[in-house]
């Protein structure tokens, strides 16, 4: 049966709340450069890594490295998010990034090439990436006034896709080839354009919670909303194992990939491959309403799911870059019609007073399983090669369907009603 926007239900709720001056265009604005440094850091750190050392243990170190923060710094940034003025939290988030690339563009500038430094500044880039990450998913709601929640999301995860993943790693590998720092500069300047936009307005954007923060307890609160929440939960579960997936792909591509590996690319082949991810998963976030209207919320997640699997697989299954690149194109579309479908559904129902909370809870589930990705890629490509570790992260992903009978349509529009009465 065909799936219907719940207006009503799911985002009535948030007209009340005027941006102010900081609205849809801005917000947009800001995150559309923060992607555009996402994924130049993105393409850079392996690259970086695969420099300095062939070694898959060095690759997944650094993998390891940008992703810890998911599980170390989600649930203190949902806090921050909730407690703090989100606009401004975003900016200062932006201008440190910027502030380690610039550090680690000198240290390469002059000829230091050390693994541990590069892991570090990967941290460190991560834990901002998350706090942004954080505060941009709850702003959402707050500035997409009397825009459909879906739409909104649409296009943002269709420009994340398109500066993140389509432009920003192409641009990595296009610039490492020029100067080893040059990445990391570019990132740096995005990061701060970011930062800029976030600036531009003098207006508050808080959360609208009538209580002082209480660190402990609110993190508590934040676990249980979610844990307590069968919908949510699932979905927080099968988008982990997914990203366990997504991860192996990350960090094994790159070996896979790029000379001497079997696809026998360049460093800026390698990021034009990236880009096929990007392509799909523009389509996919574009299409994710029509899509939606189609097959049901919960059809479409279980043909996300199916596309990811499949698409993760197929880059392994014929050695050559045109099957890489059509395999990764599919997973893309997978992903974004699944990202998009999830995330509005999260915002939907999460209390706007804790949604930082309650997406840093989720998210400390669903992307901490990531850094579990990169350490069994790298255990995986190690024992068994690059191409088995494809296959298997394949497989890994079709666990995801597990879940598909707890978040039948039915179910998602009965827990979006119940959230718009205020249970």
């Amino acid at each position: 049966m065909a799936s219907r926007e719940v207006e009503v239900a799911g985002s009535r709720r948030w007209v009340p709340r005027r941006s102010g001056g900081f609205g849809w265009p801005r917000l947009l604005a800001a995150q559309s450069s923060a992607f555009l440094g996402d994924g130049l850091v993105l393409a850079a750190f392996p690259l970086l890594a695969v420099h300095i050392s062939r070694s898959p243990s060095a690759v997944a170190g650094v993998g390891l490295a940008a992703t810890l923060p998911q599980v170390l710094v989600a649930l203190p940034a949902g806090v921050v998010t909730d407690g703090t003025d989100r606009r401004h939290t975003m900016a200062i988030a932006a201008v440190v990034a910027a502030a380690v690339l610039g550090v680690l563009a000198l240290t390469l500038r002059v000829g230091i090439r050390d693994l541990a430094l590069l892991d570090g500044a990967a941290f460190l880039v991560g834990a901002t990436q998350v706090l942004v990450s954080a505060t941009g998913s709850a702003l959402m709601p707050q500035v997409a006034v009397g825009e459909s929640l879906t739409r909104a999301n649409a296009r943002l995860f269709a420009a994340q896709h398109a500066v993140g993943s389509l432009f920003g790693p192409p641009m990595a590998g296009v610039l490492i080839a020029v100067a080893l720092d040059a990445p990391a500069w570019a990132a740096a300047g995005c990061y701060l354009a970011a930062a800029t936009v976030l600036a531009s307005s003098a207006r508050r954007m808080l959360s609208g919670r009538a209580t002082p923060a209480r660190p402990w307890q609110d993190t508590l609160e934040g676990i249980a909303i979610v844990v307590q929440h069968v919908q949510l939960r699932t979905l927080m579960v099968m988008t982990a194992v997914a990203n366990v997936a997504s991860e192996t792909v990350v960090v094994v591509l790159v070996l896979y990939a790029v000379a001497p590996g079997p696809l026998g690319l360049s460093k800026a082949g390698y990021g034009f491959l990236l880009s096929c991810f990007a392509i799909g998963g523009m389509v996919g976030a574009s299409a994710t309403g029509r899509l939606a209207h189609w097959l049901g919320r919960s059809g479409l997640l279980a043909a996300a799911v199916a596309a990811m699997a499949l698409g993760f697989a197929a880059t392994a299954f014929v050695v050559n870059p045109f099957s890489a690149g059509v395999g990764l194109a599919l997973a893309g579309a997978g992903g974004g019609a699944y990202n998009v479908t999830t995330v509005t559904f999260r915002q939907r129902v999460l209390p706007e007073a804790a949604l930082g909370r309650g997406t840093a809870a989720y998210r400390l589930v669903a992307l901490g399983a990531v850094p579990l990705g990169a350490v069994l890629a790298g255990i995986s490509a190690t024992l068994l090669g690059p191409r088995a570790s494809l296959l298997a992260a394949g497989a890994v992903a079709l666990l995801a369907a597990a879940g598909l009978p707890f978040v039948t349509e039915s179910r998602l529009v009965a827990a979006e009603n119940h959230a718009a009465l205020g249970g």
